[in-house]
């Protein structure tokens, strides 16, 4: 039978999912991870300090038909460089963490995630998934600028996926809820939703406030800092702020930077 017609909007390059690789090793599996999401539908990738450098030779023979994918491929510094017109991103862990962040099922996270991507079609920006590094994982500074946290329910004592199998987890579920999701009104349903900042919006703002709160001598504590910054980041990516509402808290950091008439 001939799957129904899917909206362009959903499967072209512009809309689907960027998938971010925080600091991947091999070439091998980047590689695979390039072939996993062509196999998908996905086509915008994007590196993240490759410790082997980039362009790497080894992951063409990996990638088979998604060598295109490694063409176009991005290669940043640092995480927060790459999230410059993502509006929402989701990442990957098997290791529960000690932070106040949404867990889904990756079944439940696509679905959101795709919602989230369909919204963006309309108000702008890009959705991504993330994943972490081989060996460690994503670590916590990399977590929480996440909006949430996919975690698969495998077996006890056997859930650490690599890299190329994670990315294909993901990428399949994605795919598979947008064939479901085949109604095109869906696409015209949403309007004049106030969308969340932009990831990089809101890593400016959070890092000014940090800045303020430094100047104040609210990090007294040297050792407990990165914490309480990681709480604060992580509070904002449950709150998801809009980029008026940044505009607004600019403001009030702006008059409570100002020096008070005693």
């Amino acid at each position: 039978m001939k799957p129904p017609e899917m909206p362009d909007q959903i499967f072209a390059q512009d809309y689907s999912p960027v998938v971010i690789l925080a600091r991947p090793q091999m070439g091998e599996n980047i590689g695979a991870a390039a072939r996993a999401m062509k196999n998908c539908g996905l086509s915008s990738l994007r590196l993240i300090a490759p410790r082997d450098g980039w362009p790497n030779p080894a992951a063409r023979p990996m990638a088979a038909v998604g060598t295109d994918i490694l063409d176009r491929a991005e290669v940043f510094e640092t995480l927060a460089e790459a999230l410059h017109d993502i509006r929402f991103m989701v990442a990957t862990s098997a290791r529960p963490r000690d932070m106040e962040k949404s867990v889904m099922a990756p079944r439940a996270a696509i679905r959101l995630l795709l919602e989230e991507q369909i919204s963006g079609i309309r108000t702008g920006g890009r959705v991504a998934l993330l994943f972490g590094a081989e060996r460690s994982g994503l670590d916590n500074d990399e977590l929480v600028l996440a909006d949430m946290v996919a975690q698969a329910p495998l077996q006890k004592g056997a859930s650490s996926l690599n890299l190329a199998q994670a990315v294909f987890l993901m990428a399949w579920e994605w795919r598979v809820a947008a064939l479901e999701s085949q109604d095109s009104a869906q696409l015209n349903a949403i309007e004049g939703l106030s969308a969340p900042a932009a990831l990089k919006s809101r890593d400016f703002f959070l890092s000014r406030l940090e800045e303020q709160l430094d100047d104040m001598g609210f990090f007294s504590n040297r050792e407990m800092a990165p914490t309480v910054k990681r709480n604060l980041r992580s509070l904002f990516a449950r709150a998801r702020p809009t980029e008026q509402e940044l505009r607004t808290l600019h403001g009030i950091l702006t008059l409570l930077g100002r020096d008070q008439p005693k």
